[in-house]
């Protein structure tokens, strides 16, 4: 509990599991990165990316073959966490990771994406990046972003807290 894992869409323990229109491999950006707010904030393992995938599709956070925002909303209160949507603003963001809340960020095309895509920001660094977690790629989570320009590519912002 408090430590946001690095789990990624890949990882052979999960990655070839159906889901949404494809697998979670290819398409399960958004249960990993609530996966790994709800383990960083219940202190709980019980839904691992393949856990929440299968809880997204069985309770219909499906849309056209991929989740559905309202998985970040109404699924995330399902499970127990406290979800709100957060002003495009790098203050509004930063508040909300000051305060020990990840942040989950609906992207369009950019640094992340050729489409759509999740990624997790976890913690500021001060200087105006922050540290993220991209269930799509260990080498863009290692990196420090620019807050300003992660928000840029942003169309919807989620922060979560227990």
């Amino acid at each position: 509990q408090g430590v946001v894992p690095a789990l990624f869409q890949t990882d052979s323990e999960w990655a070839s599991q159906p889901y949404g229109g494809g697998t979670i491999a290819t398409h399960g950006c958004g249960p990993t990165c609530l996966s790994m707010a709800y383990i960083a904030l219940t202190g709980q393992t019980d839904l691992d990316p393949k856990g929440m995938a299968e809880f997204s599709e069985l309770n219909g956070f499906i849309d056209g073959g991929v989740t559905s925002w309202l998985l970040m909303s109404e699924g995330a209160g399902l499970v127990g966490l406290d979800s709100v949507e957060v002003p495009a603003s790098a203050q509004s963001v930063e508040s909300h990771l000051l305060a020990g809340e990840p942040v989950i960020c609906s992207v369009h095309k950019g640094d992340f994406t050729d489409e759509g895509h999740f990624i997790l920001l976890v913690g500021t660094n001060g200087d105006g990046t922050v540290e993220i977690r991209d269930p799509n790629s260990e080498a863009r989570t290692l990196e420090a972003w620019d807050l300003g320009r992660v928000i840029s590519q942003c169309d919807n912002i989620w922060a979560f807290s227990a």
